[in-house]
């Protein structure tokens, strides 16, 4: 029998080639169109148990791997809205219970699946204010000592304040009229004495008072007539012309105390010297007070700055979480991180049609680390995993610009040897071991600092520390790895650190019983078995905010500050706002009937 002979020239090599080609090209496509396939069943089956999480997850799998699957992105899109729905009814029930920490993380998910939905925005909104709300609240309300400092604000030197509640009628308004009569319809209609400096001169005045404060008409009057107005004793006030040498004669300091509570007492007294050039100012540090000595428009001016800058610091509570995850559940969920030489994503597709990714996930190696956002569904699942074991959950809650710290690991000693001399003066030849400690493990440094538009910044280090064997004299070698960046989150979001792989590996012994025991010829019964378990360690950081700055439309508002303590008006209050124009068909004579001046000679009083 003859049996046909392999040809094995250069036509036969090419022939093999062209099929393996066609093989490849062939199986390529099915074997796509099977993980699609397998995708959309698994979405289908989960969708039908109501298991919409799951639904979506499938889904997006096999949308990664057909992007131009039309019936895979709408399968998505379904499954994502009616996942988004789940969420936020669960959120209504938490916070129908008032329990608002659950809602938050409800409608966290749920505006993560459906962005464009206003309901759920607002319902996300409204849980998170409940939640700074309920950190933020005291039981006991505010104390004693914070209602008294908070009326301090409006104190004055004892006897030398203008009388409060004191109002004028709406029918004070005067025409060509003199300046001592105006003054003294004043005090008449106040109930306070009015007494005039020897040197002044009445002039002619049309002005108009109609329902103004006692203190808010003299000083209208006294800037019309170039004069000023100061409190010399108890209801009773002194009408003086306005000139350097009288501002001089009743010119007088006040001395004032403030006790901080937020602010630190340094700042605020340099604060104070640069922006108001107060100079005679001094700090008690055993009750954080400080006591300034100045003109009253100029202690005022200092109290509205202090009680703009002693705020509380806004809080923040950061939810740390170090998970162990097998690397196989990652790429299962969508969340592989590509080594070199393997296949891996650059990204996870999210429910909406447009996509979320995880921004720019780079390859990584063993000894990588990266920072990016992880979406809140994706996050949930992988903590329902059976593989995924919580190893730490700290809250550390830290107020802004205040550094919070994690550690993770434990403390190695580390041997280290100096020399010192056996006797003064001698060589240093006798060696002293002492042992230091170094942290081993995750070591985490978070500072956080809170926007205006609800965004809070971390200001963070990462170090990852570990044994990697042992060196000269059997003295432990470490491997580090460190990281230090500022990321920006919104209040709830989960942002994740991951790369700190880890492999496991340990060899066993499998035999037969009892043979594989017996000394050297046991080895004949036996082998040895290696087992490798790769995990990695995923650490998610989720900040809320739950104290922001307490600000108010006073804090706010600029004030007017004289330059020159000789100028502007001694008061103790805020500025009178615009007076209203006057009408000249409106005006009338109010002649309140007065006494006759008194003789030249005699001091005038009211």
């Amino acid at each position: 029998m003859t049996f046909p002979t392999r040809r094995t020239g250069r036509h036969g090599d090419q022939s093999t080639h062209r099929l393996a080609i066609a093989l490849l090209v062939a199986v390529v496509p099915l074997a796509g169109c099977a993980t699609t396939h397998a995708g959309m069943t698994a979405g289908t089956a989960a969708e039908r148990l109501e298991d919409y999480d799951r639904a979506v997850l499938e889904y997006s799998k096999a949308v990664r791997e057909r992007p131009d699957d039309l019936d895979a992105r709408l399968a998505l899109e379904r499954a994502s809205l009616r996942a988004a729905q789940e969420h936020y009814e669960r959120g209504r029930r938490f916070d129908d219970q008032s329990e608002y920490a659950g809602a938050v993380v409800e409608y966290q998910i749920a505006a993560d699946l459906n962005p464009t939905s206003g309901a759920i925005a607002d319902a996300l909104r409204a849980a998170r204010l409940k939640v700074r709300a309920g950190f933020a609240a005291r039981p006991e309300g505010v104390t004693e000592l914070e209602s008294l400092i908070r009326r301090s604000a409006d104190f004055a030197p004892e006897g030398l304040e203008f009388p409060v509640g004191v109002t004028l009628p709406e029918s004070i308004v005067f025409r060509d009229a003199s300046s001592r009569d105006v003054f003294a319809a004043i005090g008449q209609f106040s109930g306070v004495s009015v007494v005039f400096d020897p040197t002044f001169r009445a002039t002619p005045v049309s002005i108009d008072l109609r329902s103004l404060s006692l203190e808010a008409a003299l000083q209208t009057t006294a800037d019309a007539t170039n004069n000023f107005v100061r409190v010399t004793a108890e209801d009773t006030i002194t009408i003086v012309p306005d000139t350097p040498g009288k501002r001089q004669e009743y010119g007088r300091d006040v001395v004032r105390t403030f006790y901080l509570s937020n602010a630190d007492i340094e700042e605020a007294i340099d604060l104070l010297r640069i922006v108001m050039d107060l100079r005679r100012i001094a700090p008690m540090s055993a009750t954080n007070a400080i006591t300034v000595m100045d003109t009253p428009e100029r202690v005022m001016a200092a109290a509205q700055v202090i009680n703009a800058i002693d705020k509380a610091r806004a809080e923040v509570i950061i939810e740390v979480e170090l998970l162990e995850v097998d690397r196989q559940q990652l790429r299962e969920y969508g969340l592989q991180f590509a080594s070199p030489g393997s296949s891996g994503i650059n990204g996870a597709l999210d429910a909406n049609a447009e996509g979320l990714t995880l921004d720019d996930v780079t390859t990584l190696t063993q000894g990588d680390i990266f920072v990016t956002s992880l979406p809140g569904l994706y996050y949930r699942l992988l903590k329902r995993d059976g593989n995924a074991r919580t190893l730490a959950n700290p809250h550390l809650r830290t107020s802004e610009g205040l550094s919070a710290q994690a550690r993770f690991g434990q403390r190695v000693p580390v041997p280290v040897t100096t020399f010192a001399p056996i006797a003064t003066g001698g060589v240093a030849q006798q060696p002293i071991t002492s042992f230091n400690y170094e942290n081993i493990g995750v070591n985490i440094d978070i500072t956080p600092r809170t926007h205006h538009d609800g965004e809070i910044s971390l200001a963070l280090q990462v170090e990852i520390s570990n044994i990697s064997g042992t060196g000269f004299g059997d003295l432990p070698t470490f491997g580090n790895r460190f990281i230090n960046t500022t990321i920006r989150l919104k209040d709830g979001e989960t942002n994740l650190l991951a790369g700190l792989i880890r492999d496991d590996e340990r060899t066993v012994l499998d035999g037969i019983p009892g043979l594989s025991d017996i000394p050297v010829v046991g080895r004949l019964f036996a082998r040895n078995k290696i087992e490798r378990q790769t995990t990695d360690i995923v650490l998610t950081l989720t900040p809320h905010i739950v104290r922001v700055l307490d600000l108010d439309e006073t804090d706010l508002r600029p004030f007017v500050v004289e330059r020159d303590p000789s100028l502007g008006f001694d008061n103790f209050g805020p500025l009178p706002g615009e007076l209203p124009e006057l009408d000249p068909d409106e005006f009338f004579d109010v002649s309140p009937i007065l006494p006759p001046p008194p003789p030249p000679g005699d001091h005038p009083t009211r």
